[in-house]
């Protein structure tokens, strides 16, 4: 008889939507926490910017209410969700990246120490001059993380506190904290990280938040990728004003009619469930239905290829000897977005369904029986019920 309260200025589009149907209850909030006013939400067009010769990474408006902000004495959060100097390394010879040996995918150079590094299995290598592939000195660097950002704001505001928040500053246990404490005292001026700073966080000296780019968590192939969005922007901008002194936000882009962006300029959170939900229901996603993927692993491509084949038939003996009568669409076996990681393939077969019992009874069976056959041993397998699918 316990109670559970889910509380979000953003809530998930299946918690709204379950609220809206009566299955949870619903209590709004109309009113900011101390009556302070939303801040004023500016989005900045950074083609705008680069077609008039500013080739910074920070726009011209950015840079002077960071100029402003300064001056008062007063403090700024930046957000990028991007950790590293540049995000990736290619060669202008040969065409290709530098890529990790392991997963195939492109290298993050980290400035600080010199090195490339693979954010998904930990592989490190020094710092190259010559292709791997061709040996061509024809190198670009390409994107931005936050150790480039910080090296701008430095350039840009010498005279500036600067604090950076991402994973490759805060790896011991207590440095969250602590830098959270010593930025709420005022030893810093600017706040620059990634989505760790973007939420439940209280500075009454914030009065402005900047977002450097968001552009990429659009168009990550997720079907949540445009809520997540939707959310952090929204978070992120609730940082500013959050005192007694107004605050601003801006959000750099190069698609600024993207209507994900817009609505959350303007904090609308109800016109973009609207938007949202329509999609959703169009396309069969939650939570209109549930997903469950099905992930496959192994050294030899051949083998997880054909796992995931034996799987899917498997599925189809199931479905035809049992009569079952949940409704059931498959996508795929096809490879995952990132088709190898450390080393080991990687192939899905996603499943929209209904979590039922009946539902879960046959994944049981599948599971049961996959383990069962020593033809895949060296094939790992899992199943995974409404999370995440854009990896």
């Amino acid at each position: 008889n316990c109670v559970l309260l889910m509380a979000s200025a953003t809530p998930s589009l299946e918690s709204f939507y379950y609220a809206q149907k009566g299955r949870y209850h619903l209590f709004e909030l109309k009113n900011r926490y101390s009556k302070s006013p939303l801040p004023a939400v500016e989005i900045v067009d950074m083609q705008e910017e680069a077609a008039e010769g500013n080739d910074s990474l920070l726009s011209r408006v950015m840079c002077d209410k960071l100029t402003e902000v300064l001056a008062k004495k007063e403090q700024a959060i930046l957000l990028l969700n991007r950790r590293g100097y540049t995000t990736y390394i290619t060669c202008m010879d040969c065409r290709q990246p530098v890529a990790c040996p392991n997963c195939n995918i492109p290298l993050t150079y980290h400035k600080k120490n010199d090195r490339y590094m693979c954010h998904y299995c930990g592989y490190t290598m020094d710092n190259i001059e010559r292709c791997p592939q061709c040996g061509s000195r024809r190198l670009k660097s390409s994107g931005v993380g936050t150790q480039r950002v910080e090296d701008e704001l430095e350039r840009l505001f010498p005279q500036a506190r600067l604090l950076r928040m991402d994973a490759d500053t805060t790896s011991s246990r207590y440095s969250y904290e602590e830098n959270f404490k010593a930025f709420e005292k005022g030893e810093y001026d600017i706040m620059l990280g990634t989505q760790m700073i973007a939420k439940g966080l209280n500075f009454p000296n914030v009065t402005m938040v900047g977002v450097i780019s968001l552009d990429k968590a659009l168009f990550t192939g997720d079907f949540r990728s445009y809520e997540r969005t939707f959310s952090l922007l929204t978070q992120v901008a609730g940082r500013s004003g959050r005192g007694d002194k107004p605050g601003v936000a801006y959000i750099q882009t190069f698609v600024p009619d993207h209507y994900v962006l817009n609505l959350a300029a303007e904090q609308n959170y109800d016109e973009f469930y609207k938007e949202e939900i329509a999609l959703r229901k169009s396309l069969t996603y939650p939570p209109f239905c549930d997903i469950c993927v099905i992930g496959f692993s192994a050294p030899l491509e051949s083998k997880v290829i054909g796992a995931s084949r034996w799987v899917t038939q498997l599925i189809k003996e199931y479905i035809s000897l049992h009569k079952v009568n949940f409704p059931l669409r498959a996508l795929g076996p096809a490879p995952c977005t990132f088709e190898m990681i450390n080393n080991r393939y990687r192939y899905r077969l996603i499943l929209k369904t209904r979590n039922t019992a009946d539902f879960r009874e046959m994944i049981k069976h599948v599971l049961g029986e996959f383990y069962k056959n020593k033809d895949y041993q060296t094939v790992r397998i899992y199943a995974d019920i409404n999370g995440d699918i854009g990896l």
